[in-house]
């Protein structure tokens, strides 16, 4: 069972001094997650297939997974907001100082390091339209806190945002990165040499991709198809999906990772490539090609997508 709690903001307090500017923000959502682990996908250790770095967070201590959305009070003289990461802290009852955030999310389920800001910018068409704000990362909260006040702004300038929070959740699982696409393999493919018809400052630069040891490079050919929205800073009504090329991972008949050799662009491969997919109604595939340095022996070849196994191929 997926435990969270969604909130409407019903109690939020803004405390500037008389005479002091408000806070721009208004929160319009809140939903608390706790995990006792986390997937580290940022890139900086481990493998994402076969040997995944996993933040746990012991018996002290849980994951608390905060997610806010903000309405903005945009005007003719105000066209953005931005709050710094040392402005946004949880307070427990009684402590005399925060806490920063030790990771946040971009893109579920991706889970990197770092606190995080808030930021958000008055649309053009404004009145017409506006824009949200939102905050989605993660503390670390000893066990046995039920409760927490989100501060927000700097108590210096007196617009401070408090935001009370219930933590009385149970413990669940990040979401499961094969739970956010479907994957399929539509051709696979062995050569012994890539060519690369780059250009840099017009001109011309060429050049191969050649193993220089035992294996081969293998192609294969893959459609993602989105089966739902991992932009945490996605407004209302957008849909987008975000990915990097070496988040798919292929491992051979041993069960053991292929290298990475490249993206296929057109005109030259990339190992770290990104690709965004929006759509409005239904996600649309995206069709694209990876090759991987291999033996191309015979047998069952597995995708992956981070740490999940999301499809698989047979070489005779």
């Amino acid at each position: 069972m997926n435990f969270s709690k969604t909130i409407l903001a019903a109690a939020v307090s803004l405390v500037p001094a008389m005479g002091m500017a408000q806070s721009l923000l208004s929160p319009t959502s809140i939903t608390v997650q706790r995990y006792d682990a986390i997937p580290n996908f940022s890139g900086d250790s481990g493998i994402f297939c076969c040997a995944t770095h996993v933040h746990r967070s012991g018996e002290a201590a849980d994951y608390y997974h905060i997610r806010m959305g903000f309405d903005v009070a945009f005007s003719d003289a105000v066209d953005r907001v931005s709050i710094n990461s040392s402005d946004i802290l949880l307070m427990f009852p009684g402590a005399e100082e925060g806490l920063r955030a030790i990771g946040h999310f971009d893109h579920m389920p991706v889970y990197e390091p770092g606190a995080t800001s808030i930021y958000a910018r008055r649309p053009r068409d404004f009145p017409a339209e506006t824009e949200q704000a939102f905050l989605d990362a993660v503390w670390v909260v000893p066990e046995g806190v039920t409760s927490a006040t989100m501060q927000i702004g700097d108590p210096e300038d007196g617009n401070v945002l408090n935001v009370p929070l219930d933590l009385d959740v149970g413990v669940t699982s990040v979401l499961r990165p094969a739970a956010t696409l479907s994957m399929a393999v539509s051709g696979v493919g062995v050569t012994d040499m890539l060519t690369l018809e780059e250009r840099f400052n017009g001109q011309d630069v060429p050049g191969t991709i050649r193993p220089t040891g035992p294996g081969r490079l293998m192609q294969v050919d893959l459609t993602l198809t989105p089966a739902m929205s991992t932009d945490t800073d996605a407004q209302a009504g957008e849909n987008q999906f975000f990915f990097y090329s070496d988040w798919i991972g292929v491992t051979g008949p041993d069960g053991l990772p292929l290298m990475p050799v490249g993206y296929e662009t057109g005109r030259s491969y990339r190992v770290h490539w990104s690709t965004s997919i929006s759509w409005e109604d239904q996600p649309r595939g995206s069709d694209f090609t990876l090759y991987f340095l291999g033996r191309a022996e015979p047998g069952v070849y597995r995708v992956y997508y981070l740490s999940d196994k999301v499809a698989e191929f047979r070489i005779e």
